[in-house]
């Protein structure tokens, strides 16, 4: 028999009839608070489960069903959840007061609709990761590896991800709002009609990246990034007068050209701004 008990208190939560937890069926169980350190869960149930504040520190969750879990405020550092299906689950707040990195790895997981908002994912792994819709909202993502993750129609808005690696992502219809990318990688990223509003974006990297109907607005950096002349276009993006007032001098052509700019139209407005610093 295992006994799961309360972190702090040391209360039995949960006496579990089997000699692991790998496989075993918690759906619905209350394990508020539980102390999970380093427990084998790989491939247990636990749907609808409350692990609120629990301590998953090092545990394995690879495989596991956490469909609308609730794990706020839990600390995940160093566990794993490769190939788990976390869709619709609440994981806000996770990792907080641990320290950067966490290095929660959440290889190949299903994340669709998860909220991971004001969450400590620093250094996090999301490699192909499925994310559509997923709340990343207020989370520090500083080094995350994101490569080749599917964050279609995400928001990633007022958070850092700083020298996180999203190159080959696939970010089509994400909101990206007053967010920190300076040294993000997006290489080979799919960026359709991806909305880039009040970012910084310093030596950002978006070679060979794909733009269609794009949105990049109030980006007073965007001129330092890397890569702009090498972007492919499936149809011209759009840029506003505020980041062309403070980056136009700095822009590539071939980057104005893909934002719909036609070279007189480039020239005149040339005329009206001061050059970029």
């Amino acid at each position: 028999m295992i006994i799961i008990r309360h972190r702090e208190t040391g209360v039995p939560l949960l006496e579990v009839e089997a000699d692991t937890l790998a496989g075993a069926d918690l759906e619905g169980a209350m394990l508020l608070g539980a102390d999970l350190r380093g427990a084998d869960l790989r491939g247990a149930h636990l749907r609808i489960v409350d692990l609120c504040q629990a301590d998953l520190r090092g545990a394995k969750l690879d495989g596991a069903d956490l469909r609308d879990a609730d794990v706020t405020l839990a600390n995940l550092v160093e566990a794993s959840f490769r190939q788990a299906d976390v869709t619709y689950a609440r994981f806000q707040g996770i990792n907080m007061g641990a320290g950067a990195p966490a290095n929660t790895d959440f290889t190949g997981a299903d994340l669709t609709r998860a909220y991971l908002n004001f969450s400590n994912l620093a250094g996090c792994r999301f490699g192909d990761a499925v994310m559509h819709g997923v709340d990343l909202t207020r989370c520090d993502l500083t080094g995350a590896a994101m490569v080749g993750a599917d964050l279609t129609a995400a928001n990633l808005s007022n958070s850092n991800l700083a020298d996180a690696d999203l190159s080959y992502a696939t970010l089509a219809s994400a909101l990206i709002n007053d967010s920190d990318l300076r040294r993000v990688s997006l290489r080979r990223a799919e960026l359709a009609t991806t909305t880039f509003s009040g970012n910084q974006l310093s030596q950002a990297d978006f070679t060979r990246a794909h733009l269609s109907k794009t949105v990049f607005a109030r980006c007073h950096d965007l001129h330092h990034a890397r890569g702009l002349d090498t972007l492919e276009y499936l149809s011209p993006s759009c840029i506003d007068l505020e980041t062309l007032r403070e980056c136009l001098g700095g822009l590539p052509a071939e980057f104005l050209e893909g934002m719909g700019l036609e070279p007189r139209d480039a020239e005149a407005l040339r005329g009206m701004t001061a050059p970029a610093l």
